[in-house]
């Protein structure tokens, strides 16, 4: 059994969608893809920023602000970092 399989499952799905369930709204969109962007980029803030097109500090406060949003740890340990990964990663495997 894949990973793929397993994310597909009503429980896992069910979930991913509560993990994810705060950042629908207005800031949605923008809080995605600063999700994307750091988790893409390993949890690192410096290649976070590139990515995103901004500064470092500008980086950190969108990832202080998300972290208020879903009331998870990004930038300090333990960091909701692989469980976010893995939520989305159910998100897009959608049976």
């Amino acid at each position: 059994q894949d990973l793929d399989e397993v994310l597909r499952r009503p429980a896992v799905q069910e979930w991913a969608s509560r993990q994810l369930a705060p950042m629908t709204g207005p800031a949605g969109p923008a809080a995605e893809e600063t999700l994307r962007a750091w988790l893409g980029c390993e949890g690192r803030l410096g290649p976070t920023a590139a990515e995103l097109g901004i500064s470092v500090p500008g980086a950190r406060k969108r990832l202080t602000r998300l972290e208020t949003v879903l009331q998870r740890s990004l930038l300090r340990p333990p960091s909701a970092r692989y469980d976010l990964w893995l939520a989305l990663r159910a998100q897009e495997v959608k049976p």
